[in-house]
């Protein structure tokens, strides 16, 4: 099991982490309720309490929530943020916002683990998604992570044509950096990829991707804010068109029957 400090956010972690924080900027986060499922590592749960969330997580990887209750122990923040293995004890209707980054690709019934996600949610409150889009650009990586599919603009605005739910944004994000750090991944995977047992299952692929980091030199030395800056810039300059490796998706619940 990896140790806190052995996890290191990789460029593509950073440049969704930027778009996140301005798209939940305009929120105001303080005393919300906020719900992440898929914590990982814990880093997202850290920037929701530093705006003022009361702020909550749910993974069902044990490696996942023994790193995130290390790296929260070690910033003082493990008696701030509830972590959890699951929602069944979080009552319906009780959320501001529910968050999930990278996750939904993971699931094979991802209508029904939407309608679940929603029905934690307030009316007026907000769901936040993030996931790899294009399935033209499925390598490796994706197989190694133990993704179902990656998505099309138009297959996330299906998921959300009921009357009840309202679009607010969906970001295409990481152009053009991502583009290129994804084609590096997905060949870096291929010894990985080819040596996974046949029976391997998604699920126990998909518990050790949040998680398992390669800690090399060449990571620590780009992946950090000053290095990727210009690019959390450029990106924003893309947003709107599809030419990106991920999309961000802000949907509102509204009260309707």
């Amino acid at each position: 099991m990896a140790k806190s400090n052995d996890w290191i956010p990789m460029p593509r972690f950073l440049l969704r982490k930027s778009a996140i924080k301005q798209l939940m900027r305009k929120l105001n986060l303080k005393n919300k309720k906020v719900l992440e499922f898929g914590f990982g590592s814990g880093e997202m749960l850290r920037w929701f309490h530093s705006e003022g969330a009361k702020t909550s997580g749910v993974d069902f990887s044990s490696a996942a929530v023994s790193m995130a209750q290390k790296r929260l122990r070690d910033f003082n923040l493990l008696n701030e943020i509830e972590l959890l293995p699951n929602s069944e004890k979080i009552p319906a209707s009780s959320m501001d916002v529910v968050c999930a980054f990278e996750v939904l690709e993971h699931v094979k019934d991802d209508t029904g683990v939407l309608h679940e996600w929603m029905n934690l949610i307030k009316p007026g409150g907000s769901l936040i998604l993030s996931v790899p889009a294009h399935m033209s650009k499925w390598n490796e990586s994706d197989v190694w992570a133990g993704h179902y599919r990656r998505y099309e603009k138009q297959q996330l605005i299906d998921l959300f044509k009921k009357e009840k739910y309202e679009i607010v944004s969906l970001w295409n994000y990481g152009f053009p950096l991502s583009l290129l750090l994804d084609k590096f991944l997905g060949k870096s995977k291929i010894k990985e990829v080819k040596n996974l047992a046949d029976d391997v299952e998604k699920e126990a692929l998909s518990q050790k991707s949040g998680t398992e980091r390669q800690n090399k030199l060449v990571y620590r030395m780009i992946s950090n804010d000053i290095v990727l800056y210009p690019f959390y810039l450029i990106q924003k300059l893309f947003f709107e068109k599809d030419i990106g490796s991920g999309y961000l998706i802000h949907v509102i619940k509204h009260d309707k029957k």
